[in-house]
């Protein structure tokens, strides 16, 4: 009779890939075979997968349909088993398996609300920081300018889509039919959580997307303003780059100024 930690073992291992090697060592009853008895453990263990993938996923269930996202969770759940305790980060890699895996594939739009869903829990549980004030930005001594560059909070993040699939996250948010699937020009949308602990989104200028990644890639200001000048003229690429700067900090994207 193998030892306790060695039943737990094989019995993580038949959860996992329903190998044989425990079900010797399971009694069987008059009522329920061994093999039986252990399948119930598995189909609990793989429904509370697909519950946590829900959760995480539950707009691009609701567009899927019940059926189809039963198939996917399946799939994800043959390609990625759990080797973690913690179920939160589970379905992580839920969106490449959509842009890889035929048939999910043939509708690109999935894989975007896919990553804007994984986006959203990603800020939600983003570890808090301390957010940059205006006053920080005000008492910086003169010389701070020419070395300043910015840290930004854990939640903000980019997105980059071609369809319309925020429009179609938000209907399914709103208990809406959403619209029909379209290609669009590619957009940047940013995400992040305020202090209100409630995320925040909005689309991106040109102009915006430009410097704000210089920003989050750890550029200078003066990278930032010298970018500024393809958009904008010697005298006004100052106060637009200090727009920007005071807006970050205003939607509390910033956590902190370096130099």
């Amino acid at each position: 009779m193998p030892d306790l930690q060695d039943l737990q073992s094989h019995f993580m291992d038949y959860l996992l890939d329903e190998s044989s090697v425990i079900i010797d060592d399971i009694e069987s009853t008059p009522m329920l075979s061994a093999k039986g008895r252990l399948d119930i453990y598995a189909t609990a263990y793989k429904l509370r997968l697909k519950e946590a993938i829900t959760t995480d996923y539950d707009k691009l269930a609701s567009y899927l349909g019940d059926k189809r996202f039963d198939q996917l969770m399946d799939r994800y759940i043959e390609k990625h088993p759990s080797h973690t305790t913690n179920l939160r980060y589970f379905s992580i890699d839920l969106p490449e398996l959509v842009r890889e895996e035929a048939p999910f594939n043939q509708l690109p739009e999935l894989y975007e609300l896919a990553c804007i869903e994984r986006s959203f829990a990603n800020s939600f549980d983003a570890k808090d920081q301390q957010f940059a004030t205006i006053d920080d930005l005000a008492s910086l001594p003169e010389k701070a300018w020419e070395t300043l560059s910015f840290t930004f909070q854990k939640s903000v993040q980019l997105l980059w889509l071609e369809y319309n699939s925020f429009p179609i996250w938000k209907a399914l948010s709103n208990d809406s039919t959403p619209p029909k699937s379209e290609k669009t020009e590619i957009v940047a949308w940013v995400l992040w959580r305020r202090s209100d602990l409630i995320s925040h989104y909005k689309i991106l200028s040109e102009v915006e997307i430009t410097i704000l990644e210089l920003a989050m890639k750890g550029e200078t200001f003066s990278v930032m303003c010298e970018k500024l000048l393809d958009f904008f003229s010697e005298q006004e690429t100052p106060m637009k780059a200090i727009s920007y700067l005071q807006s970050w900090i205003q939607e509390e994207m910033l956590s902190g100024l370096k130099y």
